[in-house]
């Protein structure tokens, strides 16, 4: 399922949480979250295991080394991946996509400096919190918008998800 997503390029993870959970992240302390459907964008340009294919699979293990912010959240019992849209792309946008994200209606920050503490952009985060719907489609929206002509490539992994 995951051959449809492009070798390099920008990608958004749709979350659900199915109960409030509380997140430990490393040295960064512990965060509480809502039940409810989480957005996570993320970009990856390398080849081979570095490369967008490998990363959403690395995502969508359950046992892994905790190394970026996002794998503590994964770890959770109660957090599963309903679905990856992701595009191709030469540079990464995957600010740009956040923060239009973060714009969709009753979308919040929930973790100031999540996934986005390398970020040279200034994001407040690349995490956001869409509330009780997965908003997925609009999240597709907003990646068609911004790759310009790239394909943008949708897979859902929960059939339940709209």
């Amino acid at each position: 399922m995951l051959e449809v997503l492009p070798t390099k390029g920008n990608y958004t993870l749709i979350i659900a949480l199915k109960a409030p959970s509380h997140v430990k992240i490393s040295d960064r302390g512990r965060f509480s979250l809502k039940k409810g459907y989480y957005a996570y964008t993320g970009s990856a340009r390398g080849n081979g295991a570095v490369g967008l294919r490998q990363r959403v699979a690395r995502h969508l293990r359950k046992r892994k080394t905790k190394h970026w912010h996002i794998d503590y959240l994964l770890a959770s019992q109660e957090a599963r991946i309903t679905a990856v849209i992701a595009c191709s792309a030469s540079a990464s946008e995957e600010c740009q996509i956040s923060r239009n994200i973060q714009s969709i209606g009753g979308a919040s920050i929930p973790i100031d400096g999540f996934g986005s503490s390398d970020c040279r952009q200034g994001c407040r985060s690349h995490l956001v919190y869409l509330g009780g719907n997965s908003a997925s489609e609009r999240v597709v929206a907003v990646h068609r918008r911004l790759a310009k002509k790239a394909n943008v490539v949708h897979v859902t992994l929960d059939p339940r998800q709209k």
